[in-house]
């Protein structure tokens, strides 16, 4: 696919950017118009911890943070299971929903932030973030492959090996689709990371709470990416703590592998 060719956001989450500056109501509308997203978005909501009912959530988070939260798991339905020569599909889907899930534990016991409304925006900011994987592979085939296939033989992480095989970064790849797409602050931070932006306090503890949850669903098993890849700059503490935060991501996994079959078997 071209550089230039952007592969165009799914309708529900193009309906949803266009109503997050709208009243609460037009956001649940369109949730509750489009069924598969509906039923992912209940779900997520329910291993968070939070009232999967959207009028009751509506009133605890507000409409921005509902609508972001739908756009990340729309993405989720129509990219994840994006094939790939060297990373599994069912490893891309499954990793992204654990990290979403993992990082406002991660927030908690970790951060120990409990506000329910930067918990609910963390989880779209990290599935979003651990979606970067099968959209740039979707938008970017061959160059994904190629960077998977130096990141297996040298046993580097695939962003690593992305920037060394292609010549650009997986975020400057995902931060471009962020910005054609025009998405949301919160979530071109996350898609894109955090070079160019002036984060606040609440963005830097999304990302802080995101990248444990990274490396703890790495440590699982359960994310894009194989484990370990440590580098000189982390020490044994953090290490302990991600080995920690694995049994947990271990934890997410099985629960949401069991809540999928259910859905899939309903």
């Amino acid at each position: 696919m071209s550089l230039h060719s952007i592969a165009p956001l799914p309708p529900t989450s193009s309906l949803l950017l266009q109503t997050t500056r709208d009243d609460g109501r037009a956001v649940l509308a369109v949730l509750q118009s489009d069924l598969h997203v509906v039923r992912m978005f209940r779900l997520v909501t329910e291993v968070l911890g939070f009232d999967p009912s959207l009028p009751g959530l509506y009133q605890t988070v507000g409409s921005q943070s509902i609508a972001n939260l739908g756009i990340a798991i729309d993405l989720w339905i129509s990219g994840s299971r994006v094939k790939s020569e060297v990373v599994t599909a069912s490893r891309m889907s499954l990793g992204a929903l654990v990290i979403g899930c993992l990082a406002p534990m991660a927030l908690e016991t970790n951060l120990s932030e409990t506000e329910a409304k930067l918990q609910f925006d963390t989880a779209s900011f990290a599935l979003f973030a651990a979606l970067s994987y099968s959209l740039v592979a979707r938008q970017h085939p061959d160059d994904f492959n190629q960077a998977a296939k130096v990141a297996e033989l040298r046993q580097v992480p695939i962003r690593n090996a992305y920037l060394h095989a292609v010549g650009r970064s997986l975020e400057h790849d995902a931060g471009k689709l962020a910005a054609d797409w025009e998405l949301t602050r919160h979530l071109r931070i996350a898609l894109g990371g955090k070079e160019g932006f002036e984060l606040s306090r609440d963005e830097r503890l999304s990302f802080n709470a995101t990248q444990i949850a990274v490396q703890a669903a790495m440590a699982a098993g359960v994310g894009a990416e194989s484990w370990p890849y440590t580098t000189k700059s982390e020490s044994w503490e953090q290490i302990a703590l991600i080995q920690a935060m694995s049994s947990r991501a271990k934890r997410v996994a099985a629960k949401l592998t069991d809540a999928l079959e259910a859905q899939n078997a309903a």
